[in-house]
């Protein structure tokens, strides 16, 4: 039994349920709470001792302030940590008592019983100035804010069956640190992910070469795959690209031609069994009205420890192909 996947699909708070596992790890389980204080809490460290956790609270209502942080985290000691915690959705708009309107984070800091915040997300998106700039905000010396893939490491060291359900689903989720024999592949402001793009798109040789036959294929800027059918009654276009969710998971993404969602649907719950890593199915709608269905997988999981890029070939075409061959399928 999984209890965090499988209790996942029961709610439509995912941000609160990952938040409830996350705090229900660090009450049961020492190792992870440990590894959690020396990865979240050390730029609080005085005199080199990292803060020690006392308690966990979730959803802690502040009346007066008309504020909910998704977490608080009492140390020993009495100070307190504010830690928002955000899967797809931007910080929400608060109105204050003055009139103006501040973002969560703003606010958290504003709160008189705080010590620092924490903010935690899939992928990076910078608070505003004001809130990086502030003496409590909480955050890694190299980047804006903690991303989810920043307590990977400290699941890894948990021991209790929560703290495990949870790492497996960060792995899912695409929570995870890049590749190693990959490298970052988001964002591409820096030469060295500009090369491990290039190399990455050497990859999809396999690939293209087999979907050439049926698809006109065409590169992206970085190292994804846009693909329109030759002949297809199904979907318009498709997209493939390994750099969602800041270069941790693989999407595929097809968009449907009109009024064939539901054989669409059933052409993918029959090439699912047969691929590498069961994906994450979702629908959406993009800017132009037009409808897409998503197919997300754990790069990591895909690609499994192997360093040899040509099992890197053959798993990432046993991941793409037999979606994007279903589609094509006679009736």
């Amino acid at each position: 039994m999984d209890l965090f996947w499988e209790t996942r699909n029961l709610t439509q708070a995912r941000e609160d349920h990952l938040t409830c596992f996350v705090a229900a790890a660090l009450e049961v389980d020492a190792a992870f709470r440990s590894a959690y204080e020396s990865r979240v809490l050390a730029p609080l460290a005085a005199s080199g001792a990292v803060p020690r956790i006392a308690k966990v609270r979730t959803q802690v209502t502040f009346v007066a302030e008309h504020c909910r942080p998704d977490m608080m985290l009492d140390l020993a000691g009495g100070r307190a940590i504010a830690c928002e915690h955000k899967l797809d959705a931007p910080e929400t708009l608060q109105a204050a008592e003055d009139g103006e309107t501040l973002q969560q984070l703003e606010r958290y800091l504003e709160l008189p019983c705080v010590d620092a915040v924490v903010y935690v997300r899939p992928s990076l998106k910078p608070p505003a100035d004001l809130v990086l700039q502030h003496p409590r905000y909480l955050r890694p010396p190299d980047a804006p804010h903690f991303l989810w893939r920043d307590l990977y490491e400290p699941l890894e060291k948990g021991r209790h069956d929560v703290t495990a359900w949870l790492r497996r689903g960060f792995e899912r989720l695409g929570f995870t640190p890049p590749v190693p024999h990959v490298g970052e592949l988001w964002p591409d402001d820096s030469e060295d992910v500009k090369r491990n793009q290039s190399n990455f798109d050497k990859l999809w040789n396999a690939t293209r070469s087999h979907l050439s036959a049926s698809y006109k294929v065409s590169a992206g800027r970085r190292c994804e795959l846009y693909l329109e059918p030759h002949q297809s009654r199904l979907i318009r276009r498709a997209y493939v690209s390994p750099l969602a969710q800041g270069g941790s998971l693989l999407r595929v993404r097809l968009e449907p031609c009109e009024n064939v969602l539901p054989e669409l649907r059933r052409r993918l719950e029959a090439a699912v069994p047969v691929l590498r890593v069961p994906p994450e199915v979702s629908e959406g709608r993009l800017a132009n009205g037009h409808s897409y269905i998503d197919l997300l997988a754990p790069l990591r999981l895909v690609l499994g420890t192997d360093t040899d890029a040509k099992e890197h070939e053959s798993k990432l075409y046993g991941q793409v192909v037999p979606v994007l061959e279903a589609v094509l399928l006679d009736a």
